[in-house]
């Protein structure tokens, strides 16, 4: 057998301490594999209802009425949080922290007013919400609810003389997170976090990378028509209460889909900025996005 050349010692044992390195600094986290499939309103919306859909499965949360929809990174992130613990604690019963300045650091927010704020408002709307997931193909029709959390009090809401500390998850949704975990880096989704659709492709490329090299490594295709029904499909939307003819109507839907692909590129290379192992897993033309096995994007 073939001695190791010196030189070749020292590229496998950099090769080894570059990995170390990169294994050392994930901070691993994880998500639901329902929830990771799309995401949640950008910004705040008029309605107490939403639904986006990807391929066969249609994704929707109902509002209360009182709170209003989640949007924006704070519901993200505390999804993030949530799912992680669960995984983590393998415990259905959430423990927030002893006061607010805590659990803030845990979801690596500054102890500031604006953050408290925004944060209460916004668990309070993703805990009070109903998610459901209805699914159909040629054989069969179905559908999953989901409700977050089964009892609970409102955030930074004293009771019983103290701060509350906990929340416990519903039974469907700890067995949903805990039998089906998407890894995450939080680092990464921390990171990109001024941007809620790059924390979605994020969650969602995570979801789907880790489909593909667990079920044989071969690439999957999704055209972009799909992605923009299932992350953007508000884009090029202000038309659609308008009467048009018919060739004004398809000029709008295609000019649509280009500026759909433009950002969904854009928040793409802002996620492999934190992320650059993304740019050997992922590639794109004029019709798909190519998941696993990819050419660098450009």
């Amino acid at each position: 057998m073939a001695r190791l050349s010196k030189a070749e010692i020292a590229r496998i044992q950099a090769e080894r301490a570059e990995l170390t390195q990169k294994i050392d600094s994930l901070e691993l986290g994880f998500m639901s594999r329902s929830l990771a499939q799309i995401g949640l309103p950008h910004s705040n919306l008029d309605t107490d209802y939403f639904e986006r859909t990807s391929g066969l499965i249609t994704f929707s949360v109902q509002a209360h009425k009182k709170n209003g929809l989640p949007y924006g990174m704070y519901p993200r992130l505390l999804l993030a949080w949530i799912c992680t613990e669960a995984v983590k604690t393998q415990n259905p019963v959430l423990h927030l922290g002893t006061n607010q300045t805590e659990f803030l650091k845990k979801l690596d927010l500054q102890n500031d007013g604006r953050y408290i704020s925004a944060l209460k408002e916004q668990s309070n709307r993703l805990l009070s919400s109903l998610f459901r997931l209805d699914f159909a193909d040629k054989k069969i029709r179905g559908f999953k609810n989901l409700i977050l959390a089964s009892e609970g009090f409102e955030f930074w809401t004293p009771h019983a003389g103290a701060w509350e500390t906990q929340f416990k998850l519903s039974q469907e949704f700890f067995e949903d997170v805990v039998s089906n975990p998407v890894p995450l880096d939080l680092n990464v989704l921390h990171a990109i976090r001024k941007s809620p659709l790059a924390m979605d492709v994020y969650t969602w490329l995570a979801y789907r990378t880790y489909l593909v090299y667990t079920h044989g490594g071969h690439p999957v295709k999704i055209s972009w028509a799909d992605l923009q029904a299932q992350f953007g499909s508000n884009y090029g939307s202000d038309y659609l209460n308008i009467e048009l003819p018919a060739d004004v109507l398809i000029k709008k839907q295609q000019q649509g889909l280009r500026d759909f692909k433009k950002f969904f590129l854009k928040a793409t290379k802002a996620v492999s900025e934190h992320y650059p192992e993304l740019n050997h897993i992922i590639s794109a033309d004029s019709q798909f996005l190519t998941v696993g096995g990819a050419k660098l994007i450009k």
